[in-house]
């Protein structure tokens, strides 16, 4: 049974935050046992927190009812930017929720995991995937085992198409089947920033991961995709790889010119900085 109220250290927390205690940077609340009542009292207590940016909050049981109140707190936060909810209880109505903080205009978070969360499905996927289309400030979006189908996939694709800033999507574990795996490789062609994408155990067949290849010999963003436990033949997974593979190699050496050319500018400033002045006194 969850605790109806804070412990010690607990209730020492929420002072902590309340004070904007300068090393409080992170909280990890992981695997405490604190259920919906506690959890929204410490979120509570975050609404006038300006230095907090991480909450590690994953196994507590928080329920919707905490998936909620953390939508309320990540509209009116303008330092959380990291939250870890894994195996809370969250259903669609949390997803739902949160998928409404993201949408905000002023959204800062960046890195939003919410793995085993069994129930969000295809409605809370399909919200999360409608808030994609507008969102601008999230990096990594993690779904695995969410209970997410062909429905949900389609929209987080769909999604995909028209966001700026995702770069890392996890959803392994879901059943989004061929149908999903079709969607996302047509997002591939117009994505503009997501390289990393992980869809092990979803129930793809060749069919999808056909698609998923013929995608990749146009797109040059993907540096990762992982097709772990679908049943797939060794084949197409190797043309896969080999096309990752080549599109790191890519990146890597965007990199090692863009590195170069700073490293460069670098030296021609402090040259221009150091040289003696020719002007006449």
């Amino acid at each position: 049974m969850a605790p109806s109220f804070l412990d010690l250290r607990q209730r020492v927390l929420l002072r902590r935050i309340k004070n904007n205690a300068k090393d409080l940077t992170e909280i990890d609340l992981v695997d405490a046992n604190l259920g919906p009542k506690a959890i929204c009292k410490i979120l509570d207590a975050l609404h006038g927190n300006k230095v907090v940016k991480t909450l590690w909050l994953s196994d507590n049981s928080m329920g919707d009812r905490g998936a909620v109140a953390l939508a309320d707190l990540l509209k009116a936060s303008d330092s959380v930017c990291q939250v870890i909810l894994g195996l809370n209880e969250i259903s669609a109505t949390g997803a739902v929720a949160l998928s409404g903080a993201l949408m905000d205009d002023d959204a800062v978070l960046d890195v939003l995991c919410m793995g085993a969360n069994f129930n969000v499905g295809d409605l809370g996927a399909s919200a999360i995937g409608d808030a994609l289309r507008k969102n601008s400030s999230l990096i990594e979006l993690w779904l695995r085992d969410n209970g997410i189908g062909v429905k949900g996939a389609k929209t987080l694709a769909d999604g995909l198409t028209q966001n700026d800033t995702l770069k890392e999507l996890w959803l392994g574990g879901n059943k989004m089947g061929d149908e999903g795996a079709i969607a996302f490789a047509q997002s591939f062609r117009s994505a503009k920033t997501i390289s990393v994408m992980d869809l092990s155990n979803n129930g793809i067949s060749d069919v999808g991961a056909s698609a998923l290849r013929d995608a990749l010999e146009r797109n040059s963003s993907i540096i990762k995709l992982d097709l772990f436990g679908n049943d797939i033949k060794d084949c197409i997974v190797g043309d896969i790889k080999e096309l990752v593979s080549a599109n790191n190699k890519r990146a890597r050496e965007e990199r090692r010119k863009e590195f170069t050319k700073a490293a460069s500018e670098v030296t021609v400033a402090t040259t221009s900085s150091t040289s003696p002045s020719t002007c006449i006194q």
